[in-house]
């Protein structure tokens, strides 16, 4: 356990706190201080800043150490049936055939411990993954190796058109978002990049996901000092190069610009966006549609009850609909706020008033004529892809990125990327009766002793073979090896 330093600063991402160190330094070519944080570790005491240190786990040096004859052997065999009775197995197993052990194995050890790949060979002997996906190369250097094929760009076109065509059609409705992913490794695709309000180095991830299945679908990568509304038009087209002709997109406001939106359009793509709120017409139509808080306006989404208002308007030459939204009780909230703040600073009260008018309110606008009742929780679908990086930086441990050149960076993402779709099909399958934690946990819990020619599987619960069956398999007895 180490106790924070000065400079310490804590980042908050995918509900797991993280401990950087922050380090001035003099850029030569802007002339002037930057800073740049240093990752340190997870912290376990927000309060203290106490943190522990990325490297944990001992390095194991010499021979590898020999397979334990007591495994565990439920966790791994319950992903490994799940994948093999998926319908993008085989897509997987025909992007790398002779890798396809190497990379189960590193899934199954993403999903389950989430820890540095130095350490996954060591694992790998007191889990039945060894037996399970016996050609699985471990050693550091072989992963290194393995990441750098899995990242090539015909890999990449050969496995996303296999997969996209097993899990969607042709015309799909998509949802696009991104995050950035800290790393302080010295690579072009690392770069400052302001997202958020916070200025650090990092890297620029794009997913896009089924509006309807909620199946991620494809993913891209960018420099950090990339906006995101450059990034709209080459997805589209990556995606159709892959084969889905995108019928609706739902996009987030970082996407909204003139390029994108007339993109939209004349690529015959219906959408729905909200506008960030510095923008001409987010002010305009606030100020115009001050009685969006009417009756007739009301509607109720869930546990919340809200004011919906449409109106026609112009998109950059194209018609469209907005959509003035206020969220009654975001409305009240962020009123008190202010209200508490403004005195201290002196606003007048012409100023409250107009700042007032703007508070428990956004602004979507679309494409195309949407009902009332519906444009809500169709906006709110795009929370699947704010799911999806939730898991990845938290349940994944997608973060900080440890790569140290472009090709394993992308082998890394395309792991991760095999590991996120593996763990959605994993949490379906569960139906909301355990979480893909709780069921990881209790099927590690069931062991098999391994023999010369026979692996031996003891006595399941009763909760573990609730789990397989839902899972689509019956426990085994005894396994051949």
């Amino acid at each position: 356990m180490a106790k924070s330093k000065r400079g310490v600063k804590i980042k908050s991402i995918g509900g797991r706190n993280y401990a950087y160190d922050m380090i001035s330094y003099w850029d030569k070519e802007a002339k002037k201080y930057r800073k740049k944080s240093v990752y340190l570790g997870i912290v376990t005491n927000l309060e203290t800043k106490e943190y522990t240190p990325k490297k944990t786990v001992p390095e194991i040096s010499g021979a590898s150490p020999e397979k334990e004859l007591i495994q565990n052997f439920g966790d791994t065999y319950s992903i490994g049936m799940v994948m093999e009775n998926s319908v993008f197995n085989e897509a997987i197993k025909d992007t790398l055939p002779n890798d396809y052990d190497t990379l189960m194995s590193l899934v199954c050890y993403k999903i389950i411990k989430g820890s540095a790949m130095q350490y996954a060979e060591s694992w790998s002997k007191g889990n039945y993954v060894s037996a399970l996906f016996p050609k699985a190369e471990l050693s550091s250097q072989r992963i290194s190796d393995f990441f750098k094929r899995l990242g090539k760009e015909s890999v990449w076109r050969k496995f996303f058109k296999a997969y996209i065509a097993k899990v969607t059609g042709e015309k799909v409705g998509v949802i696009i978002d991104s995050t950035g992913l800290p790393n302080e490794i010295e690579i072009p695709l690392s770069a400052w990049g302001n997202h958020g309000g916070e200025t650090e180095r990092e890297t620029r991830f794009l997913i896009v996901v089924d509006r309807i299945s909620g199946n991620p679908l494809y993913f891209r990568y960018a420099a950090g000092n990339i906006v995101d509304v450059s990034t709209l038009t080459t997805t589209f087209a990556e995606l159709e190069q892959m084969g889905v002709k995108s019928s609706f997109a739902l996009i987030d406001a970082g996407y909204y610009s003139e390029n994108n939106i007339k993109e939209l359009y004349e690529s015959h793509i219906s959408f729905l966006t909200r506008i960030p709120a510095d923008r001409k017409l987010y002010k305009y139509l606030i100020k115009e549609h001050k009685d969006v808080e009417a009756a007739v306006n009301a509607i109720v989404y869930g546990k919340r009850a809200l004011y919906v208002k449409r109106v026609p308007v112009d998109l950059f030459g194209y018609n469209g609909f907005a959509y003035i939204v206020c969220d009654i009780k975001r409305k009240g909230n962020e009123i008190s706020k202010f209200l508490m703040n403004a005195k201290e600073d002196k606003l007048s009260h012409d100023e409250i008033d107009i700042a007032l008018n703007s508070k428990g309110k956004f602004i979507l606008v679309s494409s195309d004529e949407i009902p009332i009742n519906e444009v809500i929780p169709l906006y709110y679908t795009r929370q699947s892809a704010e799911n999806l990086f939730g898991i990845s930086k938290s349940f994944l441990d997608f973060l900080p990125l440890r790569t140290h050149s472009i090709e394993t960076l992308r082998g890394y993402l395309m792991l991760t990327f095999i590991a996120l779709i593996t763990y959605i099909e994993f949490k379906k399958l569960l139906k909301d009766e355990f979480t893909v934690e709780a069921a990881l946990i209790e099927m590690a819990n069931l062991m098999a002793k391994s023999y010369d020619n026979t692996t031996i599987i003891l006595e399941p619960t009763k909760n573990m073979k609730a789990i397989a069956n839902l899972l689509g398999y019956m426990v085994p007895k005894t396994l051949g090896v």
